[in-house]
């Protein structure tokens, strides 16, 4: 499911960049760092409001914004905003139970007349006719419109989301060898992922090297938001030491040396040389 570059953070290896998921498969995301519908959508703000429009090049309507989005993460989606809104996905009735990647609709009965992308803390991603571009807004301004929303991804891809989400939290946190885990001043690249990881049910061994056994085999050319990432390091003699997590467009979220938690590209320089192999570790 990957292969789109920076959302589809499940199905989502293209834009999460938030919402989800990953990277793309796009050429024309190459630049982005990760692969989720939030992070997608959250890297098109500013992008131009265009009637009709569902492109980079050619700009955004309401429902065109969504369509890309999720076309990007490989969801298949109506184009129309009144068929995006009855689609067979769960419907949301309360505003208070959306979650990252919901597309919340607004509007009167069963009409919607606009939308948005739901990226956390009471604030979507629009394509606003009035302001003309796609927006960032709080969705408490426009509670009294809330129609509902759809759940457009699934239960693995809306946990590959919050992964990376909860991993960008971190980035910029000091590298320290042997960190101890539990805190989170610092971190290693281990006591990272296992920090990410057991937030959402899923236990691993404190290191890099036990954390390889983990999960199911999966090559670099499937890799998906979420996956966990192995390398050998200057001081592992040949065996695995370092360990990220797989964030799409050929780039992971890790800790190692200066700037602590960082983005880096597994597919040229140093960790494309050292690559040894992934692990699957969503079920």
């Amino acid at each position: 499911m990957v292969k789109r570059t920076f959302i589809r953070t499940a199905g989502l290896t293209t834009v999460m960049a938030v919402m989800l998921t990953g990277a793309m498969a796009s050429s024309a995301f190459a630049a982005y760092d990760d692969m989720d519908a939030v992070s997608l959508g959250k890297e098109l703000v500013g992008k131009d409001y265009t009637v009709g429009g569902e492109s980079l090049n050619g700009g955004f309507d309401e429902s065109g914004l969504n369509y890309y989005v999720y076309k990007m993460l490989d969801y298949k989606m109506p184009r129309a905003l009144v068929d995006q809104f009855k689609m067979d996905k769960p419907l949301i009735k309360s505003m208070s139970s959306v979650k990252e990647g919901d597309v919340l609709f607004f509007g009167k009965g069963a009409k919607p007349s606009f939308s948005g992308i739901y990226i956390g803390n009471d604030k979507m991603i629009m394509a606003s006719s009035g302001k003309d571009e796609v927006v960032k807004v709080s969705t408490q301004s426009y509670k009294n419109q809330f129609i509902g929303a759809r759940r457009i991804l699934s239960t693995n891809d809306q946990k590959r989301v919050m992964l990376v989400l909860t991993a960008q939290k971190y980035l910029g946190t000091p590298y320290d060898f042997g960190a101890k885990y539990g805190q989170t001043k610092t971190f290693d690249c281990s006591s990272f992922m296992k920090w990410i990881y057991t937030k959402y049910d899923i236990s691993l061994p404190r290191v890099s090297r036990d954390q390889s056994k983990e999960g199911k085999f999966v090559s670099k050319s499937n890799l998906d938001t979420g996956d966990l990432v192995f390398f050998t390091t200057p001081d592992s003699k040949g065996k695995i030491g370092h360990v990220g997590m797989y964030v799409g467009d050929g780039m992971m979220i890790h800790t190692y040396g200066a700037g602590g938690v960082k983005y880096s590209t597994i597919e040229s320089g140093w960790w494309n040389n050292h690559y040894v192999t992934a692990r699957r570790v969503i079920n």
